[in-house]
């Protein structure tokens, strides 16, 4: 999934700056491309930074890095939920978070998986045969017998 695809036209920019861990490595990107890795750091264009040969666009001045808040929006945040902190803490936050809506979809399997327990529901993956049932939960144990 592109950028472009989750937050379409809302962050006014095509072209964005995230600071590389090293300069041998890119470090301006594009809304319809998918989001290189949310870090903890967000850091302003050096005023010294040599344009990589992967940068997607010059350097000028419209590119810029993305705000904490829309760096929250590709993990997936929605845009009611309230940060605290200060900026370092909410730019660690950001970039440690596991993107919301993956573990929304997580949860979702778990709790598929715990409902079809109690029906005794029999799952065949390739090699793997599980038999779900509500004994397995209750004594912890991974398949019943």
């Amino acid at each position: 999934m592109m950028i472009f695809d989750y937050l379409g036209d809302s962050l006014g920019i095509e072209y964005f700056y995230r600071h590389p861990r090293s300069y041998k490595r890119r470090a301006v990107f594009s809304i319809y491309e998918p989001s290189p890795t949310v870090r903890g750091v967000n850091r302003p264009i050096p005023k010294n930074y040599q344009k990589h040969e992967g940068d997607v666009c010059e350097i000028n001045e419209k590119l810029r890095p993305l705000t904490t808040i829309e760096r929250s929006y590709i993990q997936t945040f929605p845009n009611t939920f309230k940060f605290k902190g200060n900026k370092s803490d909410l730019e660690q936050m950001i970039g440690n978070a596991v993107p919301v809506k993956l573990a929304e979809y997580v949860a979702g399997c778990i709790l598929e998986y715990i409902e079809d327990c109690s029906k005794n529901k029999i799952y065949s993956l390739p090699g793997i045969q599980l038999k779900l049932c509500e004994d397995a939960i209750l004594n912890q144990n991974t398949v019943c017998n």
